[in-house]
């Protein structure tokens, strides 16, 4: 007689992840002074999903920076919300509130993901290294800040690393005595097809099937996983065949801009495969990382064929997002269910040898933070997204002063004080057409040095403090933090050492005539900037002396 599912370990690992996930899922969301997610890219997300249409079976939205997997159940999941909730006006545009209702739902469909990728790693971990282990590795997963602060997010990652941990799973139950080696087999295929649907590194994950296929000694299956793979990425995104031109574009577009960067964003960072040492670290915990690759190790060297499996998958995935120089902490979301498996099977040895107590305290103490990662800072990041965000909080004080004069070192976005509703519109609409819309805010009026011809502007021009001379200046971490990395680097690019010099000359001149009146958190700690979203560090100046606005 099968156990009932409220007493299954599987279900509860889901519904704690579940419930620590939700807490702070409201985030950015808009709000009575903001039109728009402080996420920037959920209103972009929410724009192609609604160019798909699942009644009339059309699933090409015409742009492929993604798979379509996860843009095809946001575009039910809006249809739905608008059907019950309303919210679409006379010209069929989406309402704010609505919109922040569709991000919302969105967001807790991730909920779900998340809260599953921790009970998926304790089926893992329970199948290979032990209950105990399991239990440990898959609260590391539950509790996760990058996991954690991802699952809230109305974003491709959840689903797609979800999926790509799937694959991983299906290769270990190829493993085991009298498995149904090619129907799991299928099955990894299945999912890394579907979570490259998702996310297009995700097709790496076959990688894992690979390794099971030649452990169990039928190589053959590899064309079952690898077929399967490729029905489900075309039944996923089907664009790929139906509208092959602009897949192709879109396609080779995201690989040469992970080569060539994003902008200022990592500029005078370390290399990727360095990195991303730091986004683990930070985005589950030092002991985490420094455990769980000393687990696989000794797993793999115990010739463990579970661990020879997520180690192929954790060597394969890493060196395929570590070829870029974009190293967003979203990249390496499905490596950490892999470092949680080396913690898991290290406590579950210490448990085999006598001391079950010191390997479960051991754990305990991962999970909790005792090196200020796993509960410490997902708690810490989870109440900093319940409460109001600086960038609101700077823009209602810019907004109480009513007719003033406010430079930003930047065109309005994400990254800006919330100065005016539209702050945050999505820069889809184009440069010429933003340029129209923050110069027409009033109360405050934003400004921003122009030159004449438009296209030549650049952040952190002085000349916005020696000639336009605005009442006061704000700017967030998001912009100044890379221009400071540049000016504290030593072996500049011609490029960098521009940059750093504008950015030197803007805060000289900044420090001498306005006085900093707003600073949300003086001793902050900079994040990647996909953690940093939640989080920013936000400054408001004041002009020393009165001068007349331009």
């Amino acid at each position: 007689m099968k156990e009932k599912f409220y007493k299954l370990p599987i279900f509860w690992i889901f519904v704690g992840a579940l419930l620590v996930r939700v807490l702070g899922v409201r985030w950015g969301l808009p709000n009575e002074i903001r039109n728009y997610s402080l996420h920037p890219d959920e209103q972009v997300n929410l724009l192609y999903a609604r160019q798909i249409i699942p009644t009339q079976l059309h699933f090409t939205p015409g742009a492929y920076n993604y798979g379509t997997l996860y843009l095809s159940l946001l575009r039910i999941l809006s249809d739905i919300v608008l059907t019950y909730a309303g919210g679409m006006d006379q010209a069929g545009n989406i309402a704010p509130a609505a919109m922040g209702q569709i991000h919302l739902a969105g967001r807790l469909v991730n909920c779900l993901f998340g809260a599953g990728l921790a009970s998926l790693t304790f089926a893992i971990g329970s199948r290979t290294i032990g209950k105990t282990g399991a239990w440990i590795s898959a609260g590391i997963v539950g509790i996760a800040p990058a996991l954690l602060v991802h699952s809230r997010f109305q974003t491709v990652d959840m689903l797609a690393t979800l999926l790509a941990v799937a694959a991983v799973y299906a290769a270990v139950r190829m493993i085991e005595p009298e498995a149904a080696v090619t129907k799991w087999a299928v099955w990894g295929g299945v999912f890394a097809g579907l979570s490259a649907g998702t996310k297009y590194v995700g097709l790496v994950a076959v990688g894992a099937v690979v390794v099971a296929a030649f452990i169990v000694k039928q190589p053959k299956t590899i064309l079952f996983a690898i077929f399967a793979s490729v029905v489900a990425f075309v039944i996923s995104t089907p664009g790929c065949i139906l509208d092959r031109e602009a897949f192709m574009r879109d396609f080779l577009f995201e690989l040469n801009h992970s080569k060539e960067g994003h902008g200022v964003v990592f500029m005078a960072t370390p290399p990727a495969f360095l990195y991303h040492i730091g986004n683990l670290s930070s985005g589950a915990s030092i002991l985490t990382v420094l455990l769980g690759f000393a687990g696989l190790v000794w797993a793999v060297v115990k010739k463990q064929p579970w661990a020879m499996i997520v180690g192929a998958f954790f060597l394969v995935y890493y060196v395929a997002v570590s070829g870029g120089q974009i190293k967003f902490m979203r990249y390496i979301l499905p490596l950490i269910p892999v470092l949680a498996l080396g913690v898991g099977y290290i406590v579950e040895r210490i448990k085999e040898s006598g001391k079950e107590k010191a390997g479960i305290a051991l754990g305990l103490l991962v999970i909790g933070g005792i090196d200020r990662g796993g509960l410490v800072q997902a708690g810490s990041l989870t109440v900093q997204m319940m409460l109001p965000d600086p960038r609101d909080i700077a823009g209602k004080y810019l907004i109480d002063k009513g007719n003033v004069t406010v430079g930003l070192v930047d065109d309005p976005w994400f990254w800006s004080p919330t100065v005016n509703p539209d702050a945050d519109v999505t820069r889809m609409i184009g440069p010429r057409r933003l340029i129209e819309l923050w110069t027409s805010w009033v109360k405050p009026k934003v400004l921003r040095y122009l030159p004449e011809d438009p296209r030549e502007r650049y952040e952190w021009d002085v000349r916005l403090l020696t000639e336009m001379k605005p009442d006061y200046v704000s700017f967030t971490s998001f912009e100044y933090v890379p221009f400071m990395r540049m000016a504290q680097v030593q072996n500049k690019t011609d490029l960098e050492s521009l940059y750093a010099s504008r950015y030197t000359e803007f805060m000289t001149e900044l420090t001498k005539d306005y006085d900093k009146v707003l600073d949300n958190d003086p001793f902050h700690a900079p994040m990647v900037e996909d953690m940093e979203y939640v989080r920013p560090h936000v400054l408001v100046w004041k002009r020393k002396t009165t001068s007349a606005s331009p």
